[in-house]
């Protein structure tokens, strides 16, 4: 597996960092970390606007930002060095999610790994709407890590996947499969059922017998993508709920679960859907209170 390590020094960096240390990637994982210094923030027209003098006052702003940059991502490595991490590291110029794109595409990556958050100055990297856009634009799989782990190195992982039946979510079930998980870690495959409220047409779809069915179905459904891969883990279980708002069953599952990964496939495909990036999938990255990995066929 080639990860994008996305790094700026933010708390939510930091934790990104945390993550690939610990987490049980392959042990052919090559990482390449890679930050970004966004040439914008340092003046508000552009170069060939400003004078000499200014010209030099920004060269050497550039340079200063630059060596910072080198000293984030050396003292970065070393910590994954330490956790059997080796990677590579790059300094980049220029627009922050549009880098961290390009540079998955240059490596031919098959996940970007970033924090959700940043904070100021050098660590701007991944504010605002970067880690957003770098999620709807990447070409490849992206995990985003949105708080420091409290968790001890050796505790067991628990993970939550979303699964409908659908290409991708059973993509998200084949890789979480793949991945060599401990005995002790806990997988959780989760299937929910929408229910329409509107005019309480919630109630007639549960005293349906087709809902009954249905449920079963979906339950078989759930629990035979599960057994049709070959687990590392002893401890999987399959969970069917059902409600009007999916996001929100699969947010209060991981909570309930105590889920650190919640792992889900990506159905965009076209532009407009890339632009949405499919509802449940978008309110789950934006609102999960675990890390999220969005799961996407490499192009």
């Amino acid at each position: 597996m080639k990860i994008i390590l996305a790094t700026d020094g933010s708390d939510s960096a930091l934790a990104a960092v945390d993550f690939l240390a610990r987490f049980p990637f392959p042990d052919d994982t090559e990482v390449a970390m890679v930050t970004v210094i966004d040439r914008s923030l340092l003046s508000g027209t552009g170069h060939e606007d400003i004078d000499a003098e200014h010209q030099e006052a920004l060269s050497a702003a550039e340079d200063l930002l630059k060596r910072e940059a080198e000293e984030l991502l050396r003292e970065e490595s070393a910590r994954l060095e330490q956790a059997g991490r080796p990677s590579t590291a790059e300094v980049r110029f220029g627009s922050p999610a549009a880098e961290i794109v390009k540079a998955a595409e240059d490596n031919d990556a098959d996940l970007i790994l970033l924090g959700s958050r940043g904070t100021t100055d050098i660590k701007h990297l991944l504010m605002g709407g970067v880690s957003h856009n770098v999620l709807h634009y990447a070409p490849c799989s992206v995990l985003l890590v949105r708080h420091p782990s409290q968790i001890p190195l050796e505790a067991p992982w628990h993970i939550l996947i979303a699964y409908d039946k659908s290409e991708p979510a059973r993509r998200a079930v084949e890789l979480c499969a793949s991945i060599p998980l401990a005995a002790s870690d806990e997988v959780t495959a989760l299937t929910v059922l929408p229910l329409v409220t509107m005019f309480r047409q919630d109630i007639r779809q549960r005293l349906s017998p087709f809902w009954h069915q249905k449920k079963q179905a979906a339950l078989a459904a759930l629990q035979a993508a599960t057994a049709a891969v070959q687990w590392s883990t002893a401890e999987v279980a399959a969970e069917l709920r059902e409600g009007p708002n999916v996001s929100q069953e699969i947010l209060d599952a991981a909570k309930r679960l105590e889920s650190e990964l919640i792992m889900l496939g990506d159905k965009g495909t076209g532009a407009f859907e890339k632009l949405l990036l499919g509802s449940v999938t978008n309110r789950t990255a934006r609102h999960a209170g675990c890390a999220v990995w969005v799961v996407r066929t490499k192009h």
